[in-house]
């Protein structure tokens, strides 16, 4: 076997029924390669949804939610090939996905670390016809939606840190790590992940506020323990950008509340590319309130 694919799932049957898939829809051969789902507690038809696509679909599953670092581990622990591929619940992958992330780790060697591009898309179907931009890399070293990674260098390198207490981060701490035990990375143009991301619920931003505390959570534990400038700009803890969403908030006054409401006002009126920058920024705004906010009680530690 050439591949372990590892997907943590919580709470998204829907998405996961068309990422699960796709994964099966690949030119390298049934035998060469395994999917294992980790269903992170979910409450939903996660299970159910696994369990129609069995035997081809391994799966795990906890009693109670312990986060996506855990069920990662989970996976990497249950997957029977050297090299493991991650996506997320709510990726789609073409055809060749696997088989470029194995012909990438084939011509360069173990110790690597192939990344190819996340393409963000509005639904399922955009995904058919979706551009591939030039640079759709994302900052992180490693980036879970489309990475591939041997289990001897995970296992050396920790694996994931289970103790990241939000959303967010648990992969570029990961990724930093990596890079540090000489892992390198090889970008993988070929090997094009589709993430899916349906437009914003404007309406419901007392979510969206409570999504930005749980990212600010995992920022500042992630700062506490590699507190480097990589990690201040991955964060966006520099006065640079505290200057550029104090600016895009009009000094602080579009906080979460406002900007949902003016974005809703735009978005009926059509513009909804400036809506998405107003929510954006208010947002922002806010994520960075509570990281200062949480770094205020804990100074760093030791990298």
């Amino acid at each position: 076997m050439d591949v372990s694919v590892v997907v943590p799932a919580y709470n998204q049957a829907a998405l996961l029924g068309h990422a699960l898939r796709a994964l099966l829809d690949q030119t390298l051969a049934p035998d060469r390669y395994e999917v294992v789902v980790v269903d992170d507690g979910s409450t939903d038809d996660t299970t159910r949804v696994v369990e129609a696509l069995a035997p081809r679909i391994r799966l795990l599953r906890f009693p109670a939610n312990r986060g996506r670092s855990a069920a990662r581990n989970a996976g990497i622990r249950a997957a029977r090939a050297d090299l493991i591929v991650f996506v997320d619940s709510d990726v789609l992958v073409r055809p060749d996905f696997l088989d470029q992330h194995r012909r990438t780790h084939a011509g360069h060697g173990r110790e690597v670390l192939s990344r190819g591009p996340v393409v963000a898309v509005p639904s399922v179907d955009a995904a058919a016809g979706a551009r591939v931009p030039r640079f759709a890399a994302s900052p992180a070293y490693l980036d879970t939606a489309n990475a591939g990674v041997a289990r001897a260098a995970l296992e050396r390198a920790g694996m994931f840190d289970e103790g990241f207490p939000g959303y967010g981060w648990e992969d570029f701490e990961l990724g930093i790590r990596l890079k540090r035990a000489g892992v390198r990375r090889v970008f993988c143009p070929q090997a094009v992940a589709f993430h899916v991301q349906p437009p914003t619920q404007w309406a419901d931003v007392g979510s969206l506020a409570r999504k930005e505390d749980a990212r600010a959570r995992s920022a500042a534990y992630f700062y506490r323990k590699v507190p480097t400038l990589e990690t201040r700009l991955l964060i966006q803890l520099t006065p640079v950008h505290r200057l550029v969403y104090w600016l895009l908030s009009c000094g602080g006054w579009l906080d979460s509340t406002r900007a949902a409401a003016l974005a809703g006002r735009l978005k009926r009126r059509g513009w909804s590319s400036l809506a998405f920058a107003v929510l954006r920024s208010g947002l922002n705004q806010h994520y960075l309130r509570t990281l200062r906010r949480e770094l205020m009680h804990h100074a760093p530690a030791a990298a």
